[in-house]
Parts: structure tokens; sequence; C-alpha cells
């Protein structure tokens, strides 16, 4: 006879299914996705990077200044213009020069030469001597003693504080070295009206020179300097 089972084991509730575990295949895959996607977003981070700073392809770098900072282009202010013709300065006024003014054609030496209206010059007096050494840069030597006079025909007093007296020989028109004796003397600083003021110098120039001499009497830079011009004693 079969042993009964009791009512209350037959009675005892089903045991609940446990749920199913994940699939480990599924897990892994979802990780290298995850991996595979924060790759592409860290090159594409890196990429954009690199050209910005070097400048995507095809892109004009022209458009914009330079990364170091130099202009890429004139300026307006800089671009040349042409120059006004109006705002040309005119030619300076010769007169209004300041250098010395250009000599007048050579006279004779025993001609009067106008210097200005109512002032002119003359060479009054040559003299053959031996020149004698006084002052530093003086060497002694044979020379021609020249007296010049200045004559002043104008109702006003002359200044001769600037007039200066030189000579020249030879056909090279050699300058002269000056002396101061024996019996140089220098104008006086002015000449009075319808007066006359007497200078006198030395120059060393060589016997055999003598027959082309240039006296050169220079009143003031504002006009022309008188020449004489010819041969004097030997």
């Amino acid at each position: 006879m079969a042993a009964e089972i009791p009512d209350s084991a037959s009675r005892q509730p089903s045991p609940k299914p446990v749920g199913k575990p994940p699939d480990a295949r599924w897990s892994t895959r979802r990780k290298i996705l995850v991996s595979a996607a924060a790759a592409v977003l860290l090159a594409g981070g890196i990429t954009a990077t690199v050209l910005t700073s070097l400048g995507a392809p095809g892109s004009d770098q022209r458009a914009g200044p330079s990364q170091s900072g130099a202009p890429t282009g004139p300026k307006s202010s800089d671009t040349p213009t042409s120059p006004d013709p109006a705002a040309t300065p005119a030619s300076p006024d010769p007169a209004a020069s300041s250098g010395p003014a250009v000599p007048a054609a050579p006279v004779a030496l025993d001609k009067p030469a106008q210097i200005e209206p109512g002032l002119s010059a003359a060479i009054t007096k040559f003299e053959a001597v031996e020149g004698k050494a006084l002052t530093p840069g003086e060497v002694s030597a044979p020379s021609v003693r020249t007296t010049v006079t200045i004559r002043n025909a104008s109702s006003e007093s002359v200044p001769l504080t600037t007039a200066v007296v030189t000579a020249y020989f030879g056909p090279d028109q050699t300058p002269a070295l000056e002396l101061s004796s024996p019996g140089g003397a220098p104008f006086p600083t002015k000449v009075a009206a319808g007066q006359s003021a007497t200078a006198v110098y030395l120059f060393s120039i060589p016997v055999d020179q003598r027959n082309q001499v240039r006296i050169v009497v220079d009143y003031s830079v504002k006009v022309s300097p008188v020449v004489f011009e010819g041969a004097v004693p030997r």
C-alpha cells in the first residue's frame, strides 16, 4: 500500500523562478562601443584644435592680419600721392643767396671799376718789393705791393669792414700768398660820403709769372666782386 502524502506537503507553494542573468557577451560589446565613441570624440577635438591653429585646408589666410602682427598691406595714409604743383616752392632768388656773387668781367689794371652805384674801386699803384714774413703762415718772397682805392661818390658813408682783396697769377690763376710787410695797411672801417679810402696789400708773385695777374676786390657778398687783370711790375 503506498504511503499517503500529507495534505500539508501538497499545499506548499512552488518556488519562484530566478531571473535570467544578463548576457556577458552583450556587456562586453557595450563597453567596446562606448570606448570607440569616446575615442572618436577625442580625435575630433584634437583635429579641430590643429586645424584652428594651422588654418583649415583651402581657407584664405590672407583675409586677416598675419600671426606675427605685421601689417599685410600699406595703410591708406602711407599711399604715395602726387605732389601738388601749386605747393611746389619757387626757385630761390639768386640775389638772395648767401654765397659769394659771380665776379664781373675783368677790366684793365689801370682802369677804375664800379662796385655799385656811387661806389668804385681802382688800382692806384704797383711796386715790386721783397716781401718779409712777420706773422705765422707768411713766407718771405719777391712780392708786388698793391695800392687799392675805393671812392664813395654817394651821399652817405659806406662801411668797409667786409672788403677783401685777393690776387691770382699765371695761366692756372694760382692764388697768391699775402704778406703784411713792408708797408701793408688794411682799409679803414668806413669811407665817408664824397671821400676815398686806401689800403695796401702785398702779394707773393714769382717774377716770371707777373705777365698775367688778377686782382679781385670783393666789397660784399651782396654785390659782384670787381676784377682787374693785366701785367704787373717785375
